[in-house]
């Protein structure tokens, strides 16, 4: 009786942010804008990405990683782990109008980040790649394109680790650890990515979040904040 009692004041507390956002004219208009700010991000990151498959300035790593792993085509594995992560994760971390502005936020800087390094680093595919199929990205995003050159550094594996960090419930966020380090052992075994990429991408997944933190800190008023919880 306790437990449904404390669920059912947390959904209270939940419902009655989101009713005062839009009360509040300003920070429904900051939320908005971050918003198609993020939406913004995602198709830049889409049409760069597809740019980037004409680029022919890139380098072939040496990798002593990848030599002694056997290439397998692990494709549907990995949509499957990614997608359940996304689509179980994001409704979590979208409960309250704070906590959807740093998801925003976070998805914008990562977005912007990957475009940046991969200019600064062009890199072409592994020897031994098998392509990573991912029907839906590449019919929202990609423009149907199979893309092997968003390379350095690994966007699966980034977005898991940033996945992770945003999610404030503890079970969940071990749960989306291990499957952080599952995609990055896979993208690996499919030869999708150098090692280089696997291991930087945590470091960008954390400057990502410290960004979207710092932002959302700035840009959420005072009143509309929330203390780290477990409840859902």
């Amino acid at each position: 009786m306790y437990f449904w009692r404390v669920r059912k004041s947390s959904f209270l507390k939940k419902s009655l942010q989101w009713a005062s956002l839009i009360q509040n004219k300003r920070y429904l208009g900051i939320w908005i804008v971050s918003l198609i700010t993020t939406l913004t991000v995602l198709v830049i990151v889409g049409l760069y990405l597809c740019y980037n498959e004409s680029r022919t300035s890139g380098t072939v790593l040496d990798d002593f990683v990848l030599d002694r792993v056997l290439p397998r085509d692990v494709s549907t594995i990995l949509f499957s782990i990614t997608w359940i992560c996304i689509l179980g994760g994001l409704p979590i971390l979208l409960r309250t109008p704070e906590r959807a502005m740093r998801v925003f936020w976070g998805i914008s800087v990562m977005g912007l980040t990957r475009c940046i390094v991969m200019y600064l680093v062009p890199l072409e595919p592994p020897i031994g790649i098998i392509p990573l199929r991912d029907p839906f990205v590449e019919g929202a995003f990609y423009d149907n394109k199979v893309l092997v050159k968003d390379l350095f550094f690994s966007g699966h594996t980034s977005n898991m680790v940033l996945l992770t960090l945003l999610m404030d419930i503890k079970w969940l966020k071990i749960i989306l650890a291990f499957a952080s380090a599952a995609v990055g052992y896979l993208l690996l075994v499919q030869h999708v990515h150098y090692a280089v990429d696997i291991i930087a991408a945590p470091f960008f997944a954390y400057l990502a979040y410290r960004a979207a933190f710092a932002i959302a800190g700035r840009l959420v008023p005072r009143c509309f904040r929330v203390t780290p919880d477990t409840d859902f």
